[in-house]
């Protein structure tokens, strides 16, 4: 460990590790002493307090943004608002609103409601050509609008012209006066139905042309459902009367209830639309035949309209 002269290696190195030793502490002194004059005499400026308070807007201020209804309370983006020129969705008001009495030239003469709404059906009157048609859910009314849903009493379509739903009903103060007068003598004028056999009777016209004016009241009358055949999947086989108001204009015309109609003049009644043609025969020929299931037994009512 020691070299001639007895003297260890690093002897020359210890006066300069003195010397370190002493420069740290002597600057650790100096921090000690200097601190205390470092920091501040003096608290620091205080911040300036905001003494402002929030100011509140009345509903006055948000008006316009209420009457633009952007934040429907309902949760659905409100229609578009009306133009004032009559254009698209505008002038006659919003086109899904509730629908409005119609103007167009039409009248509702009878409408039957079955359980799936796509199958009622409404006859209409068109005024201009004198003709009556039958419509269901979809169907192009010549032109002048599509219709939307068949109601009891009820037409509504969509207008053509304007895009509006619109509806044509049957009055509800609509009178019936279809009168039996079986005891009447066979050439009395007076008699509007009389029954001349066990299954024909004589119709007067006129009285015919009164009561499918009227032809809403009548089916309100009576209450019918597809006779169904058993084992044919679902197969229409006639309409069968569920239900005869007594003294009705049905109860008159000699139908009786659970009698099936199965027929007009030879044509086979399956469908709501062949059972609208029912009426129509009574109003265009001179003599139906109505084919019915009585009891298990088919019969045929035999009509003759006179004048």
């Amino acid at each position: 460990m020691f070299r001639g002269g007895g003297r260890p290696p690093f002897e020359g190195l210890y006066i300069y590790a003195l010397i370190a030793m002493v420069a740290y502490f002597a600057a650790d002194l100096s921090v000690v002493y200097l601190r205390p004059k470092m920091l501040p005499t003096n608290p620091p400026p205080a911040r300036p307090h905001n003494n402002q308070q929030p100011t509140f807007k009345g509903m006055d201020a948000y008006a316009s943004i209420y009457k633009k209804n952007i934040f429907n309370q309902d949760g659905k983006i409100p229609p578009p608002k009306a133009s004032e020129d009559g254009g698209p969705g505008g002038g006659n008001g919003d086109s899904d609103a509730a629908p409005v009495l119609t103007q167009l030239p039409i009248k509702l003469e009878g409408t039957l409601v079955h359980a799936d709404p796509k199958k009622s059906i409404a006859t209409l009157l068109i005024q201009a050509k004198n003709a009556t048609q039958t419509y269901m859910v979809d169907d192009d009314m010549e032109g002048m609008g599509r219709v939307v849903r068949v109601e009891r009493r009820k037409l509504i379509f969509r207008n053509s012209a304007n895009q509006r739903l619109e509806y044509v009903e049957i009055p509800k103060d609509s009178a019936l006066a279809f009168g039996r007068k079986t005891n009447a003598p066979s050439g009395s004028t007076d008699a509007k139905v009389q029954q001349t056999g066990s299954y024909s009777f004589t119709v007067s016209r006129s009285e015919i042309e009164k009561q499918l004016a009227n032809l809403g009241e009548v089916l309100n009358q009576a209450r019918m459902v597809p006779n169904i055949v058993p084992g044919t999947g679902g197969k229409v086989q006639g309409f069968r009367f569920v239900s005869i108001k007594p003294g009705s204009v049905f109860s008159t015309l000699g139908f009786q209830p659970m009698d099936v109609i199965q027929s007009v003049n030879g044509d086979a009644v399956n469908s709501p639309t062949k059972a609208m043609e029912l009426y129509q025969a009574l109003r265009n020929s001179d003599s139906v035949k109505i084919g019915i299931l009585r009891n298990g037994s088919s019969e045929t009512l035999d009509y003759t309209v006179t004048k």
